[in-house]
């Protein structure tokens, strides 16, 4: 029987196009009849039809094969038969049907009329026999070819599962049926879309979710699942593969929806779920039109060619026609690279085409843009009307090592680029720069500075649209962690990673270079733009899912080791310089830095010249005191100088924890967190003037069950030596929050009351500690003002530019700020008043330390540092809080020192409030 089957569907695979003409033939001819016989319900007597059945016989299928040979319908290869195919039959069949009815009009209105006896309806009834006979006939090729694929190689084939009953799915699904010679045997769909479950597509049915996944693999014993969703996010990617680890099911993808519409969905396209995936974003709009009409029939010229921006800028430009593209770089196999790739494109597109005349030209020119000389050969040759200058060293410890290197090829090598740009009239000038250079805290981070500085001073002198862009690391770069990541895998481990917290932002090369071109079409000159670099993300955790896709455990296979800071480098990268103001534009994904000219230093040219000299002379000192000149906000190396000094000895005591009492610690700190013996105390603040109640600072306790009521002093050294202090802080945080937003809805104040809460350094450098408060705000429907946080100020002295950051960023959520403990030192008063007054504004107010207060009572030695501090908070504007008050006599002091606020027992004890919100103790201050 499978042999006939499969003889069958070779014969019918064979035919060709006389062979459909025959059959086709046979069937309009007995078309008529049968339609007849259907329109009498089967009561024909053939005799009295006999001459007229004939006429409107030869007439159909005269009319029927002359429209399907002129819609081309005998020119299709009927064994991939499709959508397309029935659509094509059912509109020739309707072209036939009015043909028909047009010429049979007047002969059915002749006097005596050979068609008068047969019933008007005919034609139509014919027609859709004919629509059957045809369909019948083509769509059972492929239908017999899948189903002796079935009956003859099933057993071969692996047993698929495909996630996405989307167009790609489908398509991939379909491509899987007509090619069992693959061993993939598509068995059901997953999808997540309602309507679709309990559907078939392609003969497959959609069996559920994504969450029934691992029933499915069980119950039709899947052997492997692929996953075809190309615009898909990268959460949702990262969802599916864990679900299909966590029952160790091999696991495969489409790639992202960039990658599809280049090559199109094919079982070539399928590969291993890399990180890339994982980290996907939703698709980049971009406007193609406007991309052609900045680059098309221009000369591009690109620096650093040969690098993995610079290649894919060469990639994505040449799709857009230009006259000329001139690489530069001194790579010399990089170089030759790019070029040989290119070549063979045009080599390619110049074979395939028919019509066009004028192909893109390639020329390539070995140059090290540090040489002026040798540049201007290059200008001199090939007049470019754009520039790309994407030349650069970027790698961080090694330029800290470096400075003249990074110095003389990161700003000289531009000055040289954008002297010879204003020289011979270049149109547009486009500079790729880094998040580094916001806040830099590193020499190369500096010299992109330095060099932005520059690209904005051309603008003003050319006027043409001379611009930066700016966007962090890019997945897949020679100097991205990946590669390093996977190389130590391979090895066995460990991968090293410099801090626990450590977090960067990612983009894919195509994407970055996508909406670097889109911002060159932006650009009017003189702009910085910033690229949309989406979430952070934690190092560690990009390490442990390569782990995972790589087939390992992290920890049992491949272990994960913390080796400190490097110099120069940041724990997280900041986006945005405080006193620059970023403008949307009118592309989604692209932010652009409106005043960016004005930051640009009158003699910025005699400062550069001295930089350079500098560099020629080696001289690494003069190097940093040069760039600190001209980019006030560079401070070198403070990640690894003060950031978080004592990070290294936590960290191994982190991953050495072994005594009996600390795993117990860690155990009793879990199992409070988790059954909430967690308390908080609400201390009030009061006006020393009204004596009312202004706000509340939340102070945390631990009702521990054996041990009693336990101080944050007992309990907190170890929620930050085992990392809970993190979450512990988060509690804090949504209990503080719900409480005030109770308090408020109570009392209906006409100045609503505010709560502070104090984080510890852990929580206040917390990559997540912004997202984090905004989610705790939204739930608990408090306004951002209503919230005020509180840092120590030796966290803010020690840690200032990171400090300055974090602060930037809760500003600008809408919080408030405060210094805690303030006045511990004459030198860190000082360095506090410069950070509030010069770099990222006005903290909204200090707490004095209850030293300082308590000495007010007897001889004060610390009187200067206290009225310092009165001076600082009058003159930019700041409240002050005196903490620890007990006596008349001390606010009798305060007040005469204009001090406004203060909080201590003289007021009240604390007040406790239970996790439900409930109020213990009272409002009320006391008298």
């Amino acid at each position: 029987m499978n042999k006939n089957i499969r003889k069958l569907s070779k014969v019918l695979v064979e035919l060709r196009t006389r062979h459909f003409l025959i059959i086709d033939t046979i069937c309009f001819a007995i078309s008529p009849f049968l339609a007849l016989e259907i329109r009498l319900d089967g009561r024909l007597n053939l005799a009295p039809y006999l001459q007229s059945l004939a006429v409107i016989t030869l007439l159909c299928v005269a009319v029927k094969l002359i429209v399907f040979y002129a819609g081309g319908l005998y020119k299709r290869y009927w064994q991939y038969a499709g959508l397309e195919e029935m659509t094509q039959i059912t509109m020739l069949i309707g072209i036939s049907l009015a043909v028909e009815i047009i010429l049979l009009l007047p002969l059915y209105q002749l006097n005596n009329s050979p068609l008068a006896n047969l019933p008007r309806s005919l034609p139509l009834v014919d027609a859709m026999i004919c629509f059957l006979l045809v369909v019948a006939i083509r769509f059972s090729i492929p239908a017999l070819e899948r189903s002796s694929q079935k009956r003859w190689k099933v057993q071969r084939r692996n047993r698929i599962l495909i996630v996405g009953a989307g167009s790609a799915g489908t398509s991939l699904a379909q491509t899987m049926q007509r090619s069992p010679e693959v061993g993939l045997h598509p068995i059901a769909f997953i999808d997540d879309d309602r309507k679709k479950v309990g559907k078939q597509i392609r003969g497959l049915t959609v069996v559920g979710n994504r969450c029934n996944i691992p029933e499915v693999v069980r119950s039709l014993n899947i052997a492997k699942v692929i996953i075809s969703i190309p615009s898909a996010p990268g959460k949702e990617i990262r969802e599916i593969v864990e679900i299909c680890q966590s029952i160790g099911i091999p696991t495969s993808t489409l790639p992202g929806l960039n990658e599809i519409i280049k090559s199109g969905v094919s079982l070539g396209s399928l590969r291993e779920v890399q990180i890339e995936d994982l980290l996907r974003r939703e698709p980049i709009q971009t406007d193609v039109e406007k991309v052609l009409g900045l680059i098309g029939s221009k000369k591009v010229l690109i620096t650093g060619a040969g690098g993995s921006i610079g290649s894919e800028l060469c990639r994505q430009i040449l799709k857009c026609a230009p006259a000329e593209i001139i690489i530069v770089g001194h790579g010399e196999n990089s170089v030759f690279n790019i070029q040989q790739e290119l070549t063979k494109v045009l080599s390619e597109l110049k074979n395939t085409s028919t019509t066009q005349t004028d192909i893109t030209r390639v020329t390539a020119f070995m140059a090290d843009i540090r040489f002026r000389d040798r540049l201007e050969y290059v200008f001199l040759t090939v007049r470019p009307d754009i520039i790309f200058h994407a030349a650069a060293h970027k790698h961080v410890p090694m330029m800290e090592l470096n400075p003249p290197e990074a110095i003389t090829n990161n700003v000289r090598g531009t000055k040289n680029l954008l002297d010879l740009a204003l020289k011979y009239n270049v149109e547009q000038f486009v500079m790729i720069s880094t998040d580094k250079a916001v806040n830099p805290s590193s020499i190369m981070g500096a010299s992109k500075r330095v060099a932005e500085m520059l690209v904005l001073q051309a603008a003003k002198k050319s006027k043409n649209p001379f611009v930066v862009v700016r966007f962090g690391n890019v997945l897949g770069s020679r100097g991205s962690v990946v590669p390093t990541f996977k190389r130590q895998i391979a090895e066995g481990g460990p991968i090293t990673i410099t801090h626990p917290d450590i977090t960067r932002y990612f983009m894919t090369i195509p994407e970055a270079v996508q909406l670097v071109l889109q911002a060159a079409v932006i650009g009017r000159g003189g702009e910085v733009f910033m690229l949309e670099m989406g979430e952070p993300v934690r190092i560690v955790d990009l390490a442990k899912d390569l782990i995972q896709l790589s087939g390992y455990e992290v920890g049992k296979d491949i272990e994960i080791a913390f080796t400190g800071l490097r110099p120069g480098e940041k724990l997280f990268e900041e986006l945005f310089i405080p006193g620059e103001k970023y403008n949307r534009t009118k592309h989604e994904k692209i932010l652009s830095l409106g005043n960016a000219s004005r930051l640009v230093k009158e003699n910025i040219d005699e400062e550069v010249e001295a930089l350079c000299q500098a560099s020629d002379r080696n001289d690494a000192n003069l190097i940093v005191s040069m760039l600190q000149q001209l980019v006030p906000e560079y401070v070198q190396g403070y990640s690894t100088t003060n950031l978080h000094a004592n990070t290294a000895q936590k960290t191994t005591a982190v991953a050495k924890i072994s005594s009996a009492t600390s795993v117990q610690l860690e155990n009793d700190l879990r199992v409070a967190l988790a059954n909430e013996e967690f308390r908080i105390h609400y201390q009030p603040i009061v006006c020393l003037e009204t004596n009312k109640i202004s706000s509340f600072e939340a102070l945390l306790r631990w009702q521990h069950p054996n041990r009693g009521l336990l101080w944050p002093d007992e309990f907190l050294p170890a929620a930050e030596e085992t990392g809970l202090i993190v979450p512990i802080g988060e509690w804090v945080l949504r209990q503080a929050c719900s409480q005030m937003r109770v308090w408020q809805s109570q009392f209906g104040l006409d100045s609503p009351l505010t709560v502070s809460v104090n984080l510890a350094s852990q929580q206040f450098f917390h990559p997540d500690l912004i997202e984090t408060i905004a989610k705790i705000l939204k739930e608990t429907n408090l306004d951002a003002p209503s919230l005020r946080l509180e840092i120590s100020e030796d966290v803010v002295t020690e840690n200032s530019e990171l400090a300055g950051a974090v602060f930037f960023k809760l500003k600008t959520l809408g919080l408030q700020v405060q210094i805690d403990h303030c006045g511990l030192s004459d030198v860190s008063l000082t360095h506090l008043y410069q950070l509030t007054r010069l770099k990222y504004g006005k903290f909204d107010s200090l707490k004095l330390d209850c030293s300082l207060v308590s000495g007010l009572d007897v001889s004060n030695p610390n009187l200067e540092v206290l009225e310092k501090i009165v001076a600082i908070t009058q003159e930019l504007g700041m409240g002050m809080i005196a903490t620890g008050v007990e006596t008349k006599w001390q606010i009798a002091q305060l007040k005469s020192m204009k001090c406004v606020y203060g909080q201590g027992y003289f007021f009240s004890k604390p007040v406790e409030c239970g996790a439900a919100g409930k109020l213990i103790g009272g409002m009320g201050g006391k008298s």
